[in-house]
């Protein structure tokens, strides 16, 4: 069950891309199993800027020419907004990913 947050990170490349990593509030620091032997951490480094509200995620949106969105709320947050195609959505484990360049 989600809790309707999500956290939120902005990265500025070298080459001077903005990458705005969200994620399902529950997912933070979880290890997710994506074969036998071979996992991924959701990892604070990553994903753990600040945690928002749906209403929130405009402002940061808009600042992000490559966006890395991780679960089911933050992926249905984008959906509601236009920006993502359930056609796009890869599962991680069993956990929705979609990458977006913008």
């Amino acid at each position: 069950m989600t809790s309707g947050r999500m956290w939120v990170k902005v990265h500025h490349s070298r080459t001077g891309e903005v990458v705005v990593a969200i994620c399902d509030e529950e997912l933070l620091g979880r290890r997710i199993e994506v074969g036998e032997g071979f996992s991924i951490e959701v990892s604070k480094a990553f994903y753990g800027g600040v945690l928002v509200v749906k209403d929130e995620l405009d402002r940061y949106i808009q600042q992000a020419g490559i966006l890395n969105l991780l679960g089911e709320y933050t992926i249905a947050c984008l959906e509601e907004k236009g920006l993502v195609s359930r056609k796009a959505v890869m599962r991680v484990g069993g956990i929705p990913h979609v990458q977006l360049y913008l």
